[in-house]
């Protein structure tokens, strides 16, 4: 007999979808928990880069800078090519007063994820602080549509 509800049953969550949303609860100590524990048997590049730039906003909202650029450094490392933990790098810098360093982030994730609009956000941000108003306008512009874009099956 056909299960109807089990069609509709929500699968299991992993235990990184755990770890982000204790993150996301502000639960920061357990999550740094969780992601450490998730390093210890991550083999895939991208899936450790992953973990590490979890951990390091998890780091950034305990206050915890350094071991957040630690986290996001090793990230990379990790995957050169991976756009959050470029992001992530690309905000310390911003929020430092460093905009050109900032936006050669900003324009280094986008190279990497172009449909990234974290990245487009903040790379127009960076634009208008530098006083580049055009080209912060299409940035955000940018941003925006990937955000109203239809999610892909």
């Amino acid at each position: 007999m056909f299960n109807l509800r089990a069609l509709f049953r929500p699968k299991p969550l992993t235990d990184f979808e755990r770890a982000v949303r204790l993150l996301d609860a502000g639960a920061l100590e357990q999550a740094l928990t969780a992601f450490g524990a998730l390093l210890l048997h991550a083999q895939d590049p991208r899936e450790r880069a992953a973990i590490l730039n979890k951990r390091g906003v998890a780091q950034i909202c305990l206050g915890r800078r350094e071991q957040a650029v630690q986290d996001f450094t090793q990230a990379l490392e990790s995957c050169p090519a991976y756009a959050p933990a470029t992001v992530n790098l690309g905000n310390v810098l911003l929020e430092d007063g460093n905009l050109q360093a900032a936006i050669e982030h900003y324009e280094t994730a986008i190279r990497y994820d172009d449909g990234y609009a974290v990245a487009h956000l903040n790379l127009g941000v960076a634009y208008k602080r530098a006083g580049r108003t055009d080209e912060g306008v299409r940035e955000l512009r940018r941003a925006t549509n990937l955000e109203r874009r239809p999610l892909s099956k």
